[in-house]
């Protein structure tokens, strides 16, 4: 996967359909879907992230190719995906 500007957003290709879709995360792939926590098990959202199903809180890092926003693990993975 690359990461190029498009306007204010990274525009990110070579990236998986659920990772395209903003069902992965666009480093590790980690799904944030599956499994699904009951949300009484999730932990409590971070402020600036979003928790999905699965309660693995991410951030936004861009878009694909489709259009859809697209999303990194917080922590290592959107320190990867953010280099500079």
């Amino acid at each position: 996967m690359t990461a190029a500007r498009s306007g204010a957003e990274e525009l990110w290709t070579g990236l998986n359909a659920a990772q395209a879709d903003g069902h992965e995360c666009v480093m590790c792939e980690v799904s944030f879907v599956v499994p699904e926590v009951p949300a009484q098990h999730r932990p409590a959202p971070v402020p600036g992230t979003r928790t999905g199903p699965s309660g693995v809180p991410s951030v936004p890092v861009g878009v694909s190719e489709t259009g859809s926003q697209v999303f990194a693990c917080l922590g290592i993975c959107a320190a990867l995906a953010f280099p500079d």
